[in-house]
């Protein structure tokens, strides 16, 4: 197989300097229409493509951005990916996904080496930017190594973290999760009669359970409702951990008529654990979801869910990181008003 062609030979075949094929390919300098042309026609005759590495030796930028999520196989994740590729897209950058699969629990008990791996890597491949979102970030307490890594990390190239404030890294930190919209969804419970409403799922620790659990008892305090821990049952994000913390409840003997999850992964557990033990949904229990992925509409009844437009921040985010790489570092937030989509799947209470 032959070789791919240099700059070198395209500068030779058009008898110019390897800087003019550069200035006439990178139009970073005028050029005489003659030469343009006779370099072009080496271009084309050869099928010369530049190589991106050299380019970016040049002009100092890769166009790339890489993003760090702990798991694309979250739907909450992906459909964001998909909105900061098409956001980085649109300003002509590409992106390079790491998936440090944190969501596994081996992964958190072991700390967080994939993440600091991938934070050498963004460096070794010399980025313009990098969009980090959650993993050890949405922890209310970071591991120390971590929080050194990301410092450093931040001190060589452009860094926005979605998730919480970490003190003493100097970096834009975007926190969307403030607990909104769960509101929205005790009040409708409540407007159909339920009294003893759960929460099921979300973990201990991490920032947007803390937020909606704390927003979930307000709701119950300001609307007089029961606010028994019992309710209560904490997993993780998954559709196992939703049939988990349902089957915890059931077997509490706690008392409730309505099941708040806190995504709709977790909804799905709930309905597996309810039917399981042969109660219907909303004939005996009523099940809501703090935020909407898109399978909703396909759940058996369709989930009523709280729509956290989560695709509209993912590409307002790739926007603060590109504000960044221009230069522009400033505390910026998004105002999305979380949209409460009735369905199928929530009735009047009965008591049990």
């Amino acid at each position: 197989m032959d070789h791919p062609v240099t700059i070198v030979q395209i500068a030779k075949e058009s008898g110019v300097s390897i800087a003019t094929v550069s200035r006439v390919i990178n139009g970073t300098a005028p050029v005489s229409e003659a030469t343009r042309e006779r370099v072009n026609a080496a271009i084309q005759k050869y099928r010369y493509t530049p190589n991106a590495f050299a380019r970016s030796l040049t002009n100092r930028q890769s166009m790339i951005i890489g993003i760090i999520m702990p798991d694309i196989t979250n739907p909450y994740f992906s459909a964001m990916f998909r909105e900061f590729e098409a956001a980085a897209h649109e300003a002509n950058y590409s992106v390079f996904l790491c998936n440090t699969a944190f969501f596994s629990a081996a992964e958190k008990r072991s700390g967080p080496p994939k993440e600091l791996e991938y934070f050498q890597m963004m460096l070794d491949k010399m980025v313009d930017g990098v969009l980090i979102v959650g993993g050890q970030a949405d922890l209310l307490s970071v591991n120390p190594e971590y929080k050194a890594a990301l410092q450093h990390l931040a001190a060589n190239v452009p860094v926005v973290v979605l998730g919480n404030k970490i003190e003493g890294v100097d970096c834009p930190f975007i926190q969307r999760e403030s607990g909104r919209g769960i509101f929205a969804a005790v009040s409708y419970l409540a407007s159909l009669g339920h009294s003893r409403i759960a929460f099921v799922g979300g973990e201990t620790g991490v920032g947007i359970t803390e937020a909606r659990q704390r927003t979930y008892y307000d709701a119950l305090s300001v609307l007089g409702l029961s606010q028994d821990r019992a309710l209560v049952a904490t997993s993780d994000f998954y559709a196992p951990d939703g049939y988990r913390a349902t089957r915890e409840l059931l077997a509490r003997g706690t008392k409730f008529t309505a099941i708040l999850a806190i995504n709709d992964n977790v909804a799905l557990g709930a309905y597996r654990a309810l039917a399981d033990a042969g109660l219907a949904i909303p004939a005996d229990v009523s099940v809501i979801s703090c935020d909407q992925f898109f399978s909703a509409e396909y759940f058996v009844p369709r989930l009523t869910s709280i729509n956290q437009h989560n695709e509209q921040f993912g590409r307002f985010v790739v926007n603060v990181l590109l504000g960044v790489i221009g230069g522009i570092k400033e505390n910026v937030t998004l105002a999305v008003t979380p949209e409460l989509v009735v369905r199928e799947s929530c009735g009047g209470a009965f008591v049990q």
